[in-house]
């Protein structure tokens, strides 16, 4: 629980009306009118005035991002609308949003990313409050839905598009990739790793990064499959699932507790670091475009990430704000839209594969692979403990 402040007392020593000086008053009533009067300017939600990105001028949270995207009344009257992703999609979003904008169907402000997590836990507690929003996977949207009934419908193609498909992969330079192909193609990746302890690696902190929940996920599956399928949750929970997670994090590289941009940057700066990490397929693929001696190896199974967006049913989204933001989803989800996806390697929701591989070239071309097998995700519980359990193993 928190710590409970406690305001001094007149009798002792603090403040009490009855120690104000008379001409003390003045200056307090001239004070509230100062203030007042800024209050009306800038608009604070609850006073007709500005709707805002965290239910306040400029609030802080979601992980220290800041929140700031001030509509005045005129603005979401008009129904403008904020949208707020993560750094995977951010540049491909914020040129959609400029391109809509262009078209005269409505406005859209992009608001500074927020990882997956983060987002979803100040849209829960009021700090962040996006028209859209669009995480890196449907983990969230779907935990949002179970806490927050009402708030989404991933149902609705009016309110819920998958834009794009994002398959987990295994980033690496092609010197590292002769040895490491069958352990990280095999079926048993993550407990030969854990049982060797030779490799050095890294995956974003699952806490922090959809990549790191993706790989959670990954890394669970294995185990309960290798322990008679047991219920993930309960597996997840045990000793001997700590006892697994902490074997094999003794290879990573305990520097990845951020989110998922981060690690692939850093990585792709320095790929001696490590001799691998997980990455969503169009970072990867970034990444050997630019760099003739990176490769991707594909997981199998691997685990995939709908990228995909939704339109938020909340109490601070008014009805013409909601035309706007459908109007918006449709935008996105349209050819001209996939096509600049495709652009930062993106593998569009329909004709995916054929569409992106049309694209390539070098490297990248070669190191595609069109067709993958995924598995589902475990419950969201047992990926939340499997989290947990990382970060104990990082203590």
């Amino acid at each position: 629980m928190g710590k409970a402040y406690i305001l001094p007392s007149s009798n002792n020593g603090g403040w009490s009306p009855s120690n104000i000086k008379p001409g003390g008053w003045i200056i307090l009533l001239l004070l509230v009118g100062l203030l007042a009067y800024w209050g009306s300017k800038h608009g604070r939600p609850g006073n007709g005035g500005a709707q805002t990105a965290g239910g306040s001028d400029a609030q802080t949270g979601a992980g220290g991002a800041s929140l700031a995207g001030n509509l005045d009344a005129s603005q979401v009257a008009n129904g403008d609308v904020l949208v707020s992703t993560t750094g995977t999609k951010q540049v491909w979003l914020a040129g959609q949003a400029a391109k809509f904008n262009g078209q005269n169907q409505g406005h859209v402000d992009m608001l500074q990313a927020v990882e997956s997590r983060d987002a979803m836990q100040s849209i829960l507690n009021g700090k962040l409050q996006p028209t859209v929003w669009s995480p890196s996977s449907p983990v969230w949207t779907e935990r949002l839905a179970q806490l927050r009934p009402g708030i989404l419908d991933e149902s609705d193609p009016q309110s819920y598009r998958v834009v794009f498909k994002s398959p987990l992969v295994f980033l690496t330079t092609k010197a590292k990739a002769q040895a490491l192909r069958p352990i990280l193609t095999g079926a048993t990746p993550w407990t030969t790793l854990a049982q060797g302890r030779k490799y050095k690696f890294g995956y974003a902190d699952p806490l922090n990064a959809s990549s790191g929940m993706l790989t959670m996920a990954l890394i669970i599956n294995e185990y309960t499959r290798l322990h008679g399928n047991r219920d993930p949750v309960q597996a997840t929970s045990s000793a001997g699932f700590a006892g697994f997670l902490g074997q094999l994090n003794k290879g990573l590289v305990k520097t990845d507790n951020e989110g998922s941009s981060k690690l692939e940057k850093a990585y792709e700066a320095n790929p001696g670091s490590r001799d691998f990490i997980t990455a969503y397929e169009n970072a990867a693929l970034t990444a050997v475009s630019r760099n003739p001696n990176l490769t991707i190896l594909y997981p199998s199974p691997t685990t995939n990430a709908d990228q995909g967006a939704a339109v938020l049913s909340a109490k601070w989204v008014t009805p013409a704000q909601k035309a706007t933001a459908q109007k918006f989803l449709q935008f996105i989800a349209g050819k001209d839209a996939q096509g600049d996806g495709v652009q930062y390697h993106f593998r569009p929701a329909v004709n995916g594969a054929q569409t992106l591989s049309s694209t390539l070239s070098g490297g990248a071309r070669a190191a595609f692979q069109a067709s993958y097998i995924s598995v589902e995700l475990p419950p969201y519980d047992a990926l939340n403990e499997g989290a947990a359990q990382y970060r104990a193993t990082l203590k």
